[in-house]
Parts: C-alpha cells; structure tokens; sequence
C-alpha cells in the first residue's frame, strides 16, 4: 500500500486490522521500494516507479530454443516478454533495460540473433511504434 501517513499510524491502522480478524495474516515491512508478484514497486521522491522484478533463482532460464516445441511457441514468449515489459515498466528508459535483457536471456536459451530481432521487430510494428524501438520515444512509450 502507499500513503502519506506516518510511520507510526500506519502500525496503529495495520494492528487495529490484524486484531480485528485472526484470519487476516499481513507481514509488515515499511521501505521505499519492494517486490511483488514479477514487479518492482519504488517510491522515487514522491513518484511511483514501477520496473520488471527478475528473481535471481529463475534467470535467465526460459524454454530453450532447441526444444521440441513448435516455433509459434518461441515467438509467444518473445511477444509476451515485451507485453509484460510495456504493461509493468513506468518508462521508456526501463522498458529498453528490460527488452535489452529479454534479448540477452533469449541469447543464452540459443535463440537465433535473426528470430529474436524478426520477433522484436513485429511487437513494435503491430504496436505502430517503431519509434519506441529505434529512438526511445517516450510519448509514444505511453501509448504502447
């Protein structure tokens, strides 16, 4: 949760909840970012900063390019890797981190350099945002 009250009040409301219903479990730590569910959340001088959480026990393993699956199935993890980046990223400069790091990963898992660019290249054309891709353009980020 965010909010503008103090630390102190924030306890008194999350321990009048908890008393309340011996059902409701809440683990409570107070800080100015955390990882939840596949996100980064970040409190950045009063602006919330969302970016791509990557856990360390799963990267970069994904399903490996020489596996026996048909090559729609490879596509699909490209295409849904750049949704997930533009859906969860709070800016054009993070959504490049993430497709920079989408890119290496599927590297690692022996994809071919001209699938993945192939791929890429179709996300943002079907987007109409070729410009996100080629210059970083932040007004038309917003958009995708």
């Amino acid at each position: 949760m965010t909010t503008n009250l103090s630390k102190e009040d924030i306890l008194k409301e999350l321990d009048g909840t908890i008393k309340t219903d011996s059902n409701v479990k809440i683990s409570i730590t107070i800080s100015q970012s955390l990882e939840y569910l596949d996100v980064t959340i970040e409190n950045n001088n009063g602006h919330l900063k969302i970016s791509i959480y990557h856990k360390s026990a799963s990267e970069p393993y994904i399903l490996p390019y020489e596996s026996d699956h048909p090559r729609h199935i490879h596509a699909n993890i490209i295409y849904i890797a750049l949704v997930r980046a533009a859906r969860n990223c709070s800016n054009v400069e993070d959504f490049d981190i993430e497709r920079l790091s989408i890119d290496m990963i599927l590297l690692i898992n022996a994809y071919p350099s001209k699938f993945i660019q192939h791929h890429i290249k179709k996300f943002f054309v079907k987007y109409d945002s070729m410009s996100v891709w080629a210059e970083l353009n932040s007004e038309v980020y917003q958009q995708l």
